[in-house]
């Protein structure tokens, strides 16, 4: 019934524990409870609204919930979205040792963007020291996650201590971002911007950093390197030609040809820039660049 999903007895689980990504679909108010240490936490009702923040699809999943035939149900669910090694508890949550004894706030299962974990170290500005009395406190650095989507770049700046802005022309995604930042404890602030129509206007400060991912507009590059904060810094990175061979997107429009990105920012300095072209895609092209300080 269940297709090659696995069923899994506890004590399978318990030797099994630090290989596998825990999601509990319990409801709310069961999941605040008590848990165990270290999971997840989506309802089943929300799994499909809520995908973006499931874990990558490669990841080995174990899916537990108030008895084995729910924690079913929801593997089921979770292998209708795409993911293959999916197993579930084939007992209560409560029968393993610990298993409701957590009450910390859920694990983050979601990743953001690969890239932007790799280069994050070298582009956070140091945190302040402890301002001299009298003086105001510093600001944070400001962040702009340009077409962000479901918002997981942004929260995760916002989880870094970067006051963030999410723009996009979707409604319903800037949502499911704020959505996602309440229930991490972050804020965010986003605004609906067709960033294809002319005219952008600048913003009303500068941004200290700004990151924009699987999104090609290219009348938009000038005015990115003019919102940029002198010192600032930005992490782009999308399609090139070939992707379409792996699927979306295939019109020459939306794909960069090869060494498009490094010649894109000319009033930016590179940092980083690579082109990646696996057997199985995606087809894309990675930049860091930094805004020179003024002189």
């Amino acid at each position: 019934m269940y297709g090659a999903m696995e069923p899994i007895d506890p004590q399978t689980a318990r030797s099994r524990a630090g290989t596998l990504t825990v999601l509990d679909t319990r409801g709310p108010e069961a999941f605040a409870r008590g848990h165990l240490a270290g999971s997840g936490h989506i309802p089943h009702a929300e799994l499909r609204a809520r995908r973006t923040e499931l874990p990558p699809r490669d990841a080995a999943m174990l899916v537990v919930a108030e008895d084995a035939a729910a924690a079913a149900a929801a593997a089921a669910t979770i292998e209708a979205l795409g993911y293959s090694a999916v197993s579930w508890l084939e007992a209560p949550l409560g029968v393993l040792e610990d298993g409701l004894a957590d009450h910390a706030p859920a694990a983050r299962l979601w990743r953001p963007a690969p890239f932007l974990e790799e280069v994050l170290p070298l582009i956070s500005p140091p945190r302040s020291s402890e301002p001299a009395p009298g003086a105001p406190a510093a600001k944070p650095p400001r962040a702009l996650d340009l077409a962000c989507g479901a918002g997981r770049d942004a929260v995760f700046l916002a989880q870094h201590g970067f006051e963030v802005e999410g723009w996009d022309h979707a409604p319903e995604a800037l949502e499911g971002a704020r959505a996602l930042a309440r229930r991490h404890g972050v804020s965010l602030r986003t605004e609906i911007r067709d960033l294809e129509q002319p005219g952008l206007e600048p913003p009303a400060r500068p941004f200290d950093l700004i990151v924009c991912f699987r999104f090609l507009h290219r009348p938009l590059f000038p005015w990115m390197e003019r919102a940029l904060a002198p010192g600032g810094w930005l992490v782009y990175e999308t399609y090139r030609v070939g992707q379409e061979r792996f699927g979306r997107p295939v019109r020459a429009h939306f794909l960069l040809a090869r060494d498009e990105l490094a010649r894109a920012f000319p009033t930016l300095e590179t940092i980083r820039y690579e082109e990646r072209d696996p057997e199985a895609g995606p087809v894309s092209a990675r930049l860091l660049a930094r805004k020179p300080d003024r002189a």
